[in-house]
C-alpha cells in the first residue's frame, strides 16, 4: 500500500510559488521578445491564482493517491484507475470553475464567464492531475528506497554489534580459563601468590564489566587493562617475566577496540616464556605514522611456524577488527623458530571525541 510521508503545506506552497513565479517571467519575456505588450493582471494574477488553488488541491490528490494506491494488486489497480479518471475530470472542474471565476471577478483582460471557456483546453488542466500523481507516486518511491536503506544500514550495525558481543564473549571464557588454571597451580605452589592473583583478577573484571557495553577505548584505557592483566602474569612468573613499553605520547587518546591487546598480550606471554624458559620479555609498543595507528606486542621467546602462529586469541581478534573496521586494517605477524613472535596491527588514528 502507498505511504506518503506527511507532506507540509508550506512545501507545497513553495513548489506551486516557485512556479507561478517562473510563469510570470516567461509571460513578460515573451513579452519582450515581441510578443506584444500584456497586461499586468494577465502576466501576474492568473498564474497566481492558478498556483493558488493547485496550492489547495495537491494535498487532496496525494490523499488520494495514498487511498486508491495503483501499485496494489490488478484488481484493485482497476478500481483504483476508475477512480483516479474520474477525479481527474472533477478536480479539473472544480479548478477552472474556481480559476475563471476568480479572475473574472478581478477584471482580467480577456477573460469571459462562460461555460465554453470553463472547458477551454481542458484536456491540459487535467494532465496536471496526472502529473501531481506521478510526483505522489515518486516521493512514495523516493521515501520507500530511503527507509529501505536506513533498514539496511541498522540492520548491518546490529549485525556487526552482535558479531562482536560473540567475539567478545568467545574470548573472556577462554582467558578466564588460562587465568583460573594459573591460580589453582598458585595454590599449592604460592598461596599468597594466588591470594595477589585472585584480587587483580577482581580489579580486571571489574574494568571488563564498566567497559562490557563499549565496542572501543582509548588507547590509555586499553593499556591499563593490559597492565592489570600483566600484573597477574608476573605473580604468576615471578621475576621470570619483564615488561617494557614504547609508546608516543600522542597515541593515547587513539580508539582502539575493546580489549585487544590482552589476546595479544596472553599471546606473547605463552610464546615467550615456554614451560622450559628462564626468562622472557614482552615489548609493547605504539606509534603514529601518516594518520595510521601502529600497535605492535612481541615477545624474545622460542617462536614458532606461521602454520601454528594463530591461536583462538588471534583468530578473534582478527575477526573483530574486520567487523569494526573492514579492510582498513592491517594484523601481520613475525615469527620463526628461536627468533621471538610479533603481532602488528595497524588502524585508521582516530581520537576520542
Amino acid at each position: 500500500m502507498l505511504k506518503l510521508e506527511k507532506v507540509k503545506w508550506f512545501r507545497i506552497a513553495l513548489a506551486w510559488g516557485l512556479f507561478t513565479l517562473f510563469m510570470i517571467v516567461v509571460v513578460y519575456a515573451q513579452a519582450l521578445t515581441g510578443a506584444g505588450p500584456v497586461h499586468w493582471r494577465t502576466a501576474v494574477l492568473a498564474p497566481l491564482v492558478y498556483g493558488l488553488i493547485w496550492t489547495l488541491l495537491t494535498p487532496v490528490v496525494f490523499w488520494l493517491a495514498a487511498r486508491f494506491d495503483l501499485t496494489a494488486g490488478r484488481r484493485r489497480w482497476v478500481a483504483s484507475l476508475l477512480v483516479h479518471a474520474a477525479a481527474s475530470v472533477l478536480l479539473t472542474l472544480l479548478f477552472r470553475i474556481l480559476h475563471v471565476t476568480v479572475l473574472y471577478l478581478m477584471a482580467v483582460p480577456g477573460t469571459v464567464l462562460s461555460w465554453a471557456t470553463i472547458m477551454s483546453s481542458v484536456n491540459i488542466w487535467i494532465s496536471v492531475y496526472w502529473m501531481l500523481l506521478c510526483v505522489a507516486y515518486a516521493l512514495d518511491f523516493y521515501g520507500r528506497f530511503q527507509r529501505r536503506n536506513l533498514d539496511a544500514a541498522r540492520l548491518e550495525v546490529q549485525l556487526v554489534q552482535a558479531q562482536l558481543q560473540a567475539l567478545k564473549m568467545q574470548l573472556q571464557p577462554h582467558f578466564l580459563f588460562n587465568t583460573l588454571n594459573a591460580i589453582a597451580t598458585l595454590i599449592v605452589d604460592d598461596p599468597k601468590g594466588a591470594q595477589r592473583m585472585t584480587a587483580k583478577l577482581g580489579a580486571f573484571l571489574r574494568l571488563v564489566l564498566d567497559n562490557t557495553d563499549k565496542h572501543q577505548v582509548t588507547l590509555a584505557q586499553e593499556l591499563h587493562f593490559a597492565e592489570l592483566y600483566l600484573e597477574m602474569e608476573q605473580i604468576r612468573f615471578s621475576d621470570r617475566l619483564t615488561i617494557t613499553y614504547q609508546l608516543a605520547p600522542d597515541t593515547l587518546p587513539a580508539l582502539v577496540p575493546n580489549l585487544l591487546l590482552q589476546p595479544l598480550i596472553e599471546n606473547a606471554v605463552k610464546h615467550g616464556l615456554a614451560s622450559d624458559a628462564e626468562t622472557g620479555t614482552i615489548h609493547i609498543q605504539a606509534d603514529r605514522h601518516d594518520g595510521v595507528l601502529v600497535l605492535e606486542v612481541r615477545d624474545n621467546g622460542r617462536g614458532t611456524t606461521h602454520s601454528e602462529s594463530r591461536g583462538i586469541g588471534l583468530r578473534n581478534s582478527e575477526e573483530r577488527l574486520h567487523a569494526l573496521y573492514g579492510s582498513q586494517y592491517a594484523l601481520s605477524i613475525r615469527t620463526a623458530p628461536e627468533q621471538g613472535f610479533a603481532v602488528r596491527i595497524e588502524l585508521p588514528f582516530s581520537p576520542q571525541a
